[in-house]
């Protein structure tokens, strides 16, 4: 089973709210800030194309049920097939292309273009096949088609290159989030809370990764197992705030935020566990995509104190 992720970015925060305390930047700073501008270009393209799934099952769907029609009787006028949904799911790349040349060179960078210039080609390559199969019906071409003999090729096509874009945008996001994680924690060194934050986002980011573990086309539950029990025990260890200066924070509400994030990390690890176990045990259940739906929710509420944290 494959599950759907959505990708959070808390990125663009950090390097808006910690940068915003200074006034001078290191050139260290600076590049940092620029490889997260960058990060998050491309986070945004991929969850940009990848709700071009919906549109893609849909047309995919009045296809089918036009040739279904078709088949008992020729004579029917068939549904407007709307390949121009799909195609417009397909973002403007103008952001991205100004954030990859005023980011500096670093290990993932040139990986996410080449992934990047793949998925377009893909892409582009699933439009045209998209097109071909809504002129296939509105053009009446399966008039002259004997016994519908092209469109299973057209359907193939369409989902082979979309298939193959859909995930190079995901292993392009998956780099991204890495480098961008990376370059937070050069920014988090100089904050006056980085002995809260710094922890706090090395366990975000083991959570995080756990979702992506969720997201493989084959899911390794051995593996999913023991990131569990590793995350869960950094959890253990950095939620203790009896180790840390809460005089440094601006508030003593922040002390609440710090608290609450780790006790939904905590649930969070809870429910990734019974997700992890649930999968296992039946990989076909119906019950599987509830129950992702709450493991995402779980995730996201981790995000959302944590975002609040660093907005202090």
């Amino acid at each position: 089973m494959k599950v759907k992720l959505t990708f959070l970015a808390s990125i663009l925060m950090i390097s808006m709210s910690l940068t915003a305390q200074q006034k001078t930047y290191t050139k260290a700073e600076l590049d940092a800030s620029n490889i997260i501008r960058l990060c998050n270009s491309v986070i945004e393209l991929s969850n940009k194309n990848r709700t071009s799934a919906d549109n893609y099952k849909s047309m995919l769907s009045t296809a089918e049920s036009n040739m279904s029609k078709l088949k008992r009787n020729p004579n029917t006028q068939p549904f407007f097939v709307n390949y121009k949904n799909f195609e417009a799911c397909f973002g403007d790349q103008k952001e991205y292309q100004l954030a990859y040349k005023g980011a500096p060179e670093f290990a993932e960078k040139k990986e996410i273009a080449s992934t990047i210039d793949a998925a377009n080609k893909d892409i582009a390559s699933a439009v045209k096949w998209a097109t071909a199969m809504s002129e296939y019906f509105s053009e009446k071409i399966f008039l002259t088609d004997t016994d519908f003999a092209k469109y299973p090729a057209m359907q193939d096509s369409l989902s082979y290159y979309f298939q193959r874009g859909y995930n190079s945008w995901s292993a392009a996001s998956r780099l991204a989030s890495k480098a961008g994680n990376n370059a937070e924690l050069i920014l988090l060194q100089k904050s006056k809370i980085a002995e809260f934050i710094i922890p706090m986002k090395s366990d975000l980011n083991g959570l995080e990764s756990i979702m992506e573990l969720f997201n493989q086309d084959k899911i390794d539950s051995n593996l999913i197992k023991n990131e569990l029990s590793t995350v869960s025990q950094t959890i253990a260890k950095n939620k203790d705030i009896s180790t840390k200066d809460v005089k440094k924070l601006s508030d003593v509400y922040y002390k609440e935020v710090f608290q609450k994030f780790y006790t939904k990390s905590e649930d969070t690890i809870k429910a990734m566990s019974a997700f992890n176990l649930e999968l296992e045990a039946n990989p076909q259940s119906d019950r599987l995509n509830s129950s992702y739906s709450y493991v995402v929710s779980s995730y996201r509420s981790v995000v959302e104190e944590y975002n609040t944290f660093i907005a202090q």
